[in-house]
């Protein structure tokens, strides 16, 4: 970094001020005056304040006298040579290098805020340091991009997933654990995703197709498939009607499927041969209730979200050899959304461009591409996934095309074969059906509709007790001891139960709106806390009637399904 003419100076107020080069970044005539200003102006309840620019810290006391909530502060200062007041030293100060992990900062410490980002830049700060304080700006918006992303997958998809779940338990006891496929390849492996730019690599891949394990990213199947190659594994993981749709009048006779609980069952049909199971961070209940009521224990693979990610922790979870990359574009390569042969390939024009939000940045080569939120999303979770885990084969993106993904060398795909793959065939390992996941579904499913009357009937009791209190202003000790009876009960029997999928929308959506306001008077809490409570016993129970009687249903179809054999 260039070096920097740091001066105190003595502001007309008597307290001292900083100017850095040229520039004051507190008044020179009543810097805390000027702090209390900014802060009043910019303070916003219930967010995390990322403040660019320590100075000698007046706008951080001027924050943390306006915070009512205890909300999180970080501070990002560029200038290691700047004086730390003393009562500072315990905040949240980083240099400059946090941007580039930002989001592992973040999730660490602000993880409740998700989306809400206030990011304040001192005075002057964005003039001195003008390429960080763009690259913070960008950095906070992909972040804000990619938490919003996952809580609309989440919001949509919660009740598709819960049903998923059931119905996979099914498919789960007839195929293998992940597991039996632990380290058991040792050849180059590629990893096919349907952007635009596989169209181009597919005469090379069918080159070298048997000296190589190919793994199909969801639907980029349909696209390998009509160029005449079939994938040794196509991992799926997507549980919507959509990803469905891609695979209904499939019938794969050699390839194998990899997929998750969240899976659409659907699409398991479309194999002929045993497929694998893997487990995804994410849904924690589902992992638990697979591990201690089902005595299954899948490996727990970072996903990232996406099937392209998964499916890069999956190649270096069962093989040691080096990885590629292709078609993994994350953008609008030469205009197009997929690669030819999928069914959603499309141009893009400009009322693509604007219904989509999509905007440039840096690509392949250094050139602009196209890109759009949830793309840019997946292009940080690529990058937190090689920081959290480094992988321990070589990587590489030889999509020659798309963004930029940093952590990733980009090689041509030719050179990728040139340099790995041998002239060896690869054999495909089967596994004896002994080693199946054999366990009673149907007497699971009927101990759990059980357990889910229990819950209905303690949420039940938890809301006739809660509006049994008399009290306009606060709760009565009788009421509270009975209402933390039931959230024991409930608690207790959620941990036994696979109903997070239903139940953390909830949560998230009660928590987030009744958050208290400044300067609540007592009665205003209680009122609040009390509807609070009501809202959420009320969609709790909304949540596990819908569970109880989608079990009972797939129950049934099982049942009726095996009756018609």
């Amino acid at each position: 970094m260039n070096n920097f003419d740091i001066q105190y100076l003595e502001a007309k107020s008597g307290d001292l001020t900083l100017k850095i080069n040229n520039y004051f970044v507190h008044s020179k005539y009543d810097p805390r005056r000027e702090a209390k200003q900014i802060a009043e102006k910019q303070y916003i309840p219930h967010h995390t304040h990322i403040v660019f620019g320590y100075g000698y810290g007046y706008l951080i006391d001027a924050l943390k006298d306006q915070m009512h909530f205890n909300e999180v502060l970080l501070i990002i200062d560029p200038l290691s040579e700047l004086t730390i007041r003393e009562e500072h030293k315990q905040l949240n100060i980083f240099n400059e290098n946090v941007i580039e992990n930002l989001e592992f900062i973040v999730r660490h410490l602000a993880a409740d805020t998700r989306t809400t980002f206030n990011i304040i830049c001192s005075s002057n700060y964005d003039k001195l340091f003008p390429e960080m304080y763009r690259e913070l700006l960008l950095k906070i918006k992909g972040i804000q991009y990619q938490n919003r992303t996952n809580d609309y997958t989440l919001l949509r998809y919660a009740n598709k997933w819960q049903v998923n779940f059931v119905e996979n338990l099914y498919h789960l006891s007839k195929d293998f654990s992940l597991g039996e496929l632990e380290n058991a390849y040792s050849c180059p492996v590629v990893i096919a995703s349907g952007g635009p730019s596989l169209s181009k690599q597919l005469p090379q891949l069918k080159k070298i197709r048997d000296n190589i394990l190919l793994i199909a990213a969801g639907s980029t199947v349909n696209s390998l498939l009509a160029f005449g190659i079939e994938p040794d594994y196509v991992v799926s993981i997507d549980g919507g009607e959509p990803n469905y749709k891609h695979f209904k009048d499939l019938k794969l006779e050699n390839s194998k499927i990899i997929y998750t609980m969240q899976n659409h069952p659907g699409v398991r049909e479309a194999f002929l041969q045993k497929g694998y199971c893997v487990d995804i961070n994410g849904l924690f209940s589902f992992s638990r209730y697979l591990k201690e009521q089902v005595k299954v224990e899948l490996p727990l693979l970072e996903g990232g979200g996406t099937v392209a990610h998964i499916s890069f922790s999956i190649a270096q979870y069962i093989s040691s050899g080096p990885i590629a990359m292709i078609g993994q574009d994350l953008a609008y390569t030469d205009n197009l959304t997929h690669a030819a042969n999928n069914k959603n390939a499309r141009q893009i024009d400009e009322e693509f461009i604007k219904k989509h939000e999509a905007f440039q940045t840096e690509g392949y080569n250094n050139n602009l591409v196209y890109t759009s939120p949830p793309f840019y999303s997946m292009k940080l979770d690529f990058e937190q996934l090689i920081k959290m885990k480094p992988p321990k084969t070589p990587f590489y993106n030889c999509t020659e095309g798309g963004i930029k993904l940093e952590g990733f060398e980009d090689l041509a795909f030719v050179d990728f074969c040139d340099k790995y793959v041998k002239g060896e065939k690869v054999t495909i390992i089967n596994h004896n059906d002994n080693c199946t996941l054999q366990f009673d579904v149907d007497k699971l499913l009927k101990r759990d509709i059980d357990l889910y009357n229990k819950l209905i009937y303690n949420l039940t009791n938890g809301l006739s007790i809660l509006l049994k209190n008399r009290s306009n202003s606060n709760f009565e000790q009788n009421v509270l001891k009975k209402l933390e009876l039931v959230d024991q009960k409930t608690n207790d029997l959620f941990k036994i139960l696979p109903i997070e999928s239903v139940t953390a929308p909830v949560t998230l959506k009660v928590m987030n709106e009744f958050l208290p306001k400044v300067n609540e008077t007592p009665e205003e809490s209680y009122q609040r806390v009390k509807e609070q409570t009501k809202t959420l016993y009320k969609k709790l129970m909304e949540a596990v009637q819908f569970t109880k009687n989608c079990t009972e249903e797939i129950l049934l179809n099982h049942k009726q399904s095996e009756e018609q054999l």
